[in-house]
Order: C-alpha cells, then structure tokens, then sequence
C-alpha cells in the first residue's frame, strides 16, 4: 500500500539527437560523458484561435530545466529525487498564453555526473539514454467565436502539446563545458554573445534548430519499449517560491591588477590583491542598493574593478544581473557567507575530493542585458570583478554601466503559523533566528546547510522536521524526506546517511546511527501529521533496516562493533565496541518500529520488537553504568563521559528514573563539561581528564539533551543552556546558527540541526506535545521556569493550538484554544491533569 499518484507515462522523453535507435540495445549505450555539463534548448510552437479554458501540463528533465511560456518564466525543476522514482512538475500555463502565435520554450541541463541533489540515470536508461532528457504532457483547449452577426457560432479547439518530434532543439554553445565541478554542480562561465538572443519569444525563427530526438528503444520478442523514468509521477511538494532582494551595502570597492590566467576563476579571487582605485574608477556603486540610478565602472586591460556587496543576511537563491557594457566584458563574481580581513570574499572550501570552489564567470554580449546565474547558492557577501572586454584588448579603458545586482531568492513555501514570545527577550530572539535558519535550509528537501552542500541528511532531517512542525506546520517535506530514504535502503537493510545524490551512490561511507534516526523519524512523522498510511507503507523497510542492526548483537545484547561511520555528534565521544548512545538510539527505533506494526496489524512482530528492546534497555543498564560516578560512559570499557550517552539514555527512556537526578548533576555541571574536537579537524582541549571531565554536546545533539532535561523536569536548566549558548550567538549578532560551537574552514554558518531551540521553547515553555497522531489528543503543560509570561502558537493539522499564560502574584494563569476535533490534556504547574474539549478557555 502507497500513497504514490498514477504515473505519468502518456508522451516521450525527447533530447538532442544522437541516434539513439542507430544503437543496438545491450552493446553498451551512449553512457554519461558526452552529455556531461551540456545545456540544450527546446521550442514547440503552435497558434490559438480564441480564449485559453486549459492549459495544464507535467514537466520533468534528466538534470535541471527552466520552463518558459511567449519570454515568461513559468518554473523549474525538477525537485531532487532518485532516479527510480522521478518526479514531473505541474503547472498551468493558461495565464502565459495569448490569442495567435505561442511559444513554450525549456533550458536544460544535463550534469552527466551526480551532484549532492543529482543521481545519474540507472538500468536500461543508463544504458540506453545516457543522461540528458525533457519531458511535457498535456494539452490545451480553447473556445473562440466564429462568423458575425446571426452566423455568429462558439468554435473549440484541443492541441496536444506533449514532448516528441514535433519540438525543435540547439546545443547551447553559451555555457562553457570543461569547467571545473563538485557536488553542487559546474562552475558558471557563460558567454552571451554566443546564446541565441530572444528565443523564448514566440516570433523567434527556429528554423535553423534541429527535430528533438524520441528517446525510446523498441522492446523485443514481445518486451515492453526502454523508455526513460518509466516510474514517472507527479510531484509531492510545492513549487519553490522566487522574490527579488537587493543587497542591503557595498563594503568595499578597489581594483585589482589582473592575475596570470589560472585554471580556474577563484584561483583568480585569491591571487588578486586589493589596492586603491588609481588606473581604474568607480563611481555611483551605491545605487545598486536601490531600483534608482546607475553605477559607472571604468576599467583598463592591465586593471581590473572588483568590490563586495553585502545582502545584509544569509540569503538563498540566483545571483541576477542588469548591466550594459562592451561586448566581451567580463563579471567574475563568488559569494560566501565570511569575508578576509583584509574584505575580500573568503571564498568556501567545502569537502576535500567532493567539492570545489565555487565562482562564476559572465561575458557580456553588447549592449543592456540582464543574465541570472543557472544554479542557486546560500551566501551573504558577494565579490565581483570586472575586467576589461576581452574582444577588445587595445583600448585604454571600457566603462560598465551597473543598473542593478539582485538575487532571485528562492526556498521552499512556508507560512510562519507557529509562533513564540516570552518576557525574555533574548530567547524570543533565539527563537526567531532558529526559524531563520531553518527557512534558509528548506528547499526541495531538508538539507544540512545552503552553502557547502545542499545535501538531505537523514540525521539534519530529524531534527529540522520537528523544528518545522513548531515552526510551520508543513508535512509534505518530511513526508518526502522519510520516502527517499526508504528509497535508498540497500539490500542488507541499511539506508544511507543522506540521499538522493552522490553520498547515496558513491557509498563511500555510511552512517548507521542516520538509519535508526529515520526509523524515529517514521513515529514523530505520524504523532505531528496524522498520517498514518506513510508508516504502513514504509514498514517493509524499516523492518529489513532493524535486521541490519540485529546482526551485530552479541551475547549481552547490546550492539558491538557497528561498522561504518558511529557518528553520534561532532564531538570526541569514544565510540568504539558497545556505544551506549548508539545501543540507546537502537531501543527507541525498536519501540518505533513496534508501534509501527500494530499500525500493520503484525502483532507478532510488535512483540518481537519490545521485548527486543527491552533486553537491550536492561544490557545498557547492566553494563554502561557507572554507581561510583552516577553516569553512563560513553562504551563498555571506556572511561570517557559525554552529555551525548547520557542525555540518550534519558531521552530515549533507558536509564530509570532514579538516576536521572545524578546524572543530570553531573553532566550540566559547568566546572566539568568541555568542548572537545569535531573528529580529526582540530584540537581544542588536550587536557581532558577521563576522570572528571564531561563531553560537551554540540548544537546538533543538544536536541536530545534538551529533551532529557525536559523529561527530567528540569526547565531552568533547560533555558540556562538555551541562555548560555544560543544566547551568546544571538548576542553576538548571528541571525543563524551554525553547525558546531567552533568555526573553521569546513563549518557551516547557516546549519538547521544546530536551530532545536525553536523546537525546545514551544514544547517546554509553551507546553505543547501531540499524544496521539495528528494531535487528536495533545498535552498542555507550560514549564514557566524564571519566565513571568509566554505565548504562542502551534500548528496541527486540525488548525492552531493558541497558548498565553503569565504568573502575577505568583498565580498561574492559562487562555487556550482547543482546536476542534481534538482533547487537550492540561497540566498546570502544581497541579492534576484536566482533559478539554474543544473550546477556548481561561484557567
């Protein structure tokens, strides 16, 4: 049982034509290479005889497109998926067409290597096809007026506009190919003056173009036609929403005497020293701020123009320009979120052998033109140089005309339904950033963070639905998240750490702990939703991915020697033979999973799974608890300590209540916990004393140990460590959180699992908890805390559950709004639990 839409499968893949049939299937195919980094364009023209009733269609590409309908832009896509489960866009382009002659036109790129969204095609399509592909079904239907007067009659027409031969199609020659690439994508350097102006206008002359090629090969002996995608169905998200921002300053302007060539443009960045404007001149920059005036920039063959602009906060999207200037003038551009001290751009490194520098080239045709990059990034400073026209090396100076710099800023299409405020102001603003960080990292799917990687982490994902849930109330994302986990499952039962994309393929290496957050993930996924046909449908692989992990139990019943990469935090944990934070996470997925099968009506396996469980839960408890020390280490034999094993053990209902207290003494105690190094990258402390001193949990862990000291009942502790560390980064002017409390070249500045506050102070401080899938039963039960009031508001599928409470006179007073269809379990502080209906009350 799914919850998949029919399949999409009416019309033809269609690309540029290489003769595909000339190629007998089975001798190897056209493969990937000669498609690598390859633009090509798509036409379809046809004339409308009246007033447009429908015009509705289905797009997908083997790579990325753009759609277009008579010079508009109508979309792209299409969202990441895995190459088994292909996704086509809708779209209705009735508001795009006119009376007469129409045009739909489609840029698309072919990768022909996978990219940290991108899979390349698998099995007969591989083999087959190659990379590259468009896809459109649909058609359109009018109603127009025929004759006059009293021979007057109402006319129809119907045209199919579905992809095939009948499309027109040219290399694009504008986008240089061997170009340096890395998981996101190629580097830009495109030349205008070698792209066809105009041709997503209806009366652009394609004639010259050549028929698009049907990428079908016919079966034999009686075996259905290879085509690509045939698991082709319409996409489960929303389109990505795209607005207009302006930088908000320029930071620096200098020029630059002009580098050797390099191989590649950021070389160019790092090579070229600032120095005052002297041979070159910049004048009116500041207008690029605003929509009035034009900035003048004068530049020689042996200098060049470069300065940074600021968008004033991290931003997500397409780097858009609107300039005039000399044909074969050049815009080298890079963005960032940190800037050199001396003010240049630091430009990020990203992954070693993964990824690549990233920055852009653009060569200008003559005259105006506005040009926007193919591919979106996350930055906040943007360097750009301009150079000098490369067409014309012999004059003395070219002036560039700026109108404006912009970014097409795009992300994911949220309301902000949950809100937060408290008479701390200070965790108001810890609330307000974590939500910020969580919109720049919602995209066609969770991922870790805009910049570096863009890639859909299953342990990021687990904490960035949850923080959605207070923050915005979408399902559909998440929804999205749990599948194409599932759908990356290998056969022994092990997902993949994150997917689709190169990690998924490449499975260089693996992180099972990301396996057992997916299994959680399925139960949060169902209590927030109230969706319980995606658990039914996923129970197949989850019960195959705890197989995986039973293989490693030993005699005592605790997992021993996991393979792959124990990942648990970015901290120094000893993570070696029996992890106490690894065997807890593997208790709470088998109680998951078992809740999963009664939904499976399996109740057999519901009870294999518990008491599974519940022998691991005693193993832990016998063997990874220290008495003299009130702690849990962090491995049978180890005597290292961490916030992370202990604040698993609570969390994930292990450790028995009457060593909560002890252990929470010993791990918030500031005198004993240290922050340690994030794996191999850097040392911070070399004097940690397994003896005394604790681990401290980094941002993306703290989610569970703010849930241990929340079951604890202890919220003063929990708002002091909001406070202490959050607090400080707030304090410091962040308006997002990174990836770990310290910095250095690989980290993230704008990283959603680090953002669980948001998630914290509308579970605590608000009180707010579904007990029952979809919320059809949820608890209320406010931890003030220092706090004199709060409020706010949480989304649930059957509409807002509004809080306000405030203590005056050391009263504790609650207004509540029970959605309808639900009961809400209310717990005031100091008092028995009352059970409403719904309603709006004051207690």
């Amino acid at each position: 049982m799914n919850n998949y839409q029919p399949i999409l499968n009416r019309t033809d893949w269609i690309w540029r034509r290489r003769g595909v049939h000339a190629i007998p299937f089975g001798t190897g195919g056209l493969g990937h290479a000669d498609e690598r980094n390859r633009y090509v364009y798509f036409r379809r023209t046809f004339t409308v005889d009246g007033s447009v009733e429908a015009a509705n269609v289905f797009v997908s590409a083997d790579g990325r497109y753009q759609l277009f309908v008579n010079g508009r832009l109508v979309g792209r896509g299409p969202a990441r998926n895995h190459p088994a489960h292909q996704q086509a866009d809708p779209y209705n382009l009735a508001p795009y067409l006119q009376p007469g002659r129409n045009v739909i036109a489609a840029l698309v790129h072919s990768y022909g290597r996978e990219t940290a969204w991108y899979e390349l095609p698998h099995w007969e399509q591989s083999r087959a096809f190659g990379s590259g592909g468009f896809y459109l079904q649909g058609d359109l239907t009018w109603a127009g007026e025929q004759g006059s007067g009293d021979q007057r009659s109402l006319g129809a027409g119907e045209i199919c506009l579905d992809t095939g031969a009948a499309w027109r199609c040219l290399e694009s020659e504008a986008w240089q190919r061997d170009v340096p690439s890395g998981s996101l994508g190629f580097i830009e350097i495109y030349d205008a003056r070698r792209a066809p102006q105009g041709w997503t206008e209806a009366d652009f002359d394609d004639s010259g173009w050549g028929e698009a090629e049907v990428l079908r090969v016919p079966g034999r002996n009686f075996v259905n036609d290879i085509v690509p995608f045939p698991n082709l169905r319409p996409r489960d998200i929303p389109h990505l929403f795209e607005e207009i921002r302006r930088p908000t300053a320029v930071l620096t302007i200098a020029e630059v005497k002009n580098a050797p060539p390099a191989a590649d443009i950021a070389t160019l960045f790092e090579q070229e020293t600032l120095l005052p404007l002297a041979h070159c001149q910049g004048d009116g920059l500041d207008t690029v701020l605003s929509e009035e005036g034009t900035a003048v920039l004068t530049t020689t063959p042996q200098h060049s123009v470069t300065f940074v602009i600021d968008f004033g906060r991290t931003v997500t999207g397409r780097l858009r320009f609107d300039v005039d200037g000399a044909a074969g003038t050049i815009l080298d551009f890079t963005h960032s979120e940190r800037l050199h001290e001396d003010g240049r751009v630091h430009i990020h490194a990203g992954i070693p052998s993964f990824d690549i520098k990233q920055a852009h080239r653009l060569i200008l045709h003559d005259g105006r033109q506005t040009w926007e990059a193919f591919e979106w990034a996350g930055f906040r400073y943007v360097q750009v140089t301009v150079r000098h026209p490369i067409s014309n090396p012999q004059s003395l100076i070219s002036n560039l005309q700026i109108h404006s710099i912009a970014i097409n800023h795009t992300g994911y299409p949220v309301q902000e339904r949950g809100q937060f405020a408290c008479s701390d102001e200070r965790l108001n603003r810890v609330w307000q950033v974590g939500r910020n960080t969580l919109r720049l990292c919602m995209h066609d799917a969770y991922i870790d963070c805009p910049s570096r990687e863009q890639r859909q982490w299953m342990g990021d994902g687990y904490v960035e639905m949850l923080i959605n849930f207070a923050a915005f109330g979408d399902t559909a994302l998440a929804a999205r998240l749990l599948r194409q986990i599932a759908q990356s499952q290998l056969a022994d039962g092990l997902t993949m750490m994150c997917a689709p994309g190169d990690f998924a393929v490449k499975r260089f290496i693996n992180i099972p702990d990301f396996t057992l957050y997916w299994l959680m993930a399925l139960e949060k996924y169902t209590l927030y939703s109230g969706d319980a046909t995606l658990t039914r449908e996923l129970y197949p692989a989850a019960a195959r991915a705890i197989g995986w992990f039973e293989q490693y139990l030993n005699a005592d019943d605790l997992l021993a020697d996991v393979p792959h990469w124990i990942f648990i935090d970015w901290a120094e944990l000893d993570k070696r033979g029996q992890v106490t934070a690894l065997n807890a996470q593997f208790v709470a997925a088998l109680r998951v999973v078992a809740t999963l099968v009664d939904n499976a009506d399996y109740a057999q396996d519901s009870a294999c799974w518990q008491q599974l469980a519940d022998r691991v839960t005693a193993a832990i408890n016998r063997h990874l608890w220290d008495e003299e020390r009130g702690v849990y280490v962090d491995a049978r034999g180890s005597r290292r300590v961490s916030q992370q094993s202990n604040a698993a053990v609570i969390a994930f209902d292990v450790a028995p209540p009457s060593r909560w207290e002890r252990i929470l003494d010993a791990i918030l105690d500031p005198e004993r916990v240290l922050l340690t190094r994030m794996g191999e990258r850097e040392t911070t402390y070399d004097n940690f004393d397994e003896e005394r001193h604790v681990v401290m949990a980094q941002p993306f862990f703290a989610h569970h140990l703010h849930r241990a000291i929340s079951k604890a009942g202890r919220p003063d502790a929990l708002l002091d460590n909001i406070r202490r560390h959050w607090g400080a980064l707030v304090d410091a002017g962040d308006d997002t959180f990174r990836e770990t409390w310290q910095i250095d070249e690989l980290t993230s500045l704008c990283h959603a699992f680090s953002a669980t506050p948001t998630f914290d102070l509308s579970t605590d401080v608000l009180g707010i908890m579904p007990l029952q899938a979809g919320f059809g039963h949820f608890r209320v039960a406010p931890q003030p805390a220092d706090l004199a009031w709060a409020r706010g508001t949480f989304p649930t599928p059957h509409g807002m559950i509004e809080v306000d409470w405030r203590v005056e006179n050391g009263r504790f007073q609650l207004n509540l709004t029970v959605p309808d269809n639900t009961t809400a379990e209310v717990i005031l502080p100091g008092e028995t639990a009352v059970i409403l209906k719904p309603g709006q009350y004051q207690l």
